[in-house]
């Protein structure tokens, strides 16, 4: 008997094969083990090699200073909704406008 639902199967497999998004410290960690892998290819003889490493490298920092710099975001933001007590006011969501006289 044929699948009434093909379209369904075809999600399932593809979401069981594609597993779990990372979290930013595995990406980081990642990262920086690449970075450690391309620093040590720098000291190759071949020049192409070595240029390729050092282009390796540029990326590589370029993007694990932005993930470092989203950790640091996230830590500040955490930190700031968490001085917020419970007991305070919210904010005014806006300004009060008065219609004639009070």
């Amino acid at each position: 008997m044929a699948n009434p639902n093909p379209v369904e199967a075809r999600k399932a497999k593809r979401a069981r094969r594609r597993g779990k998004p990372g979290t930013l410290e595995e990406a980081r960690a990642l990262l920086w083990r690449a970075l450690e892998r391309a620093g040590e290819l720098l000291e190759v003889e071949d020049p192409a090699h070595a240029l390729k490493a050092v282009h390796a490298v540029s990326q590589g920092a370029a993007a694990y200073a932005r993930i470092v710099e989203v950790g640091e975001l996230e830590a500040r933001i955490a930190a700031l909704e968490g001085q917020g007590g419970e007991d305070e006011d919210p904010a005014p969501a806006g300004p009060r406008l008065r219609r004639g006289a009070a």
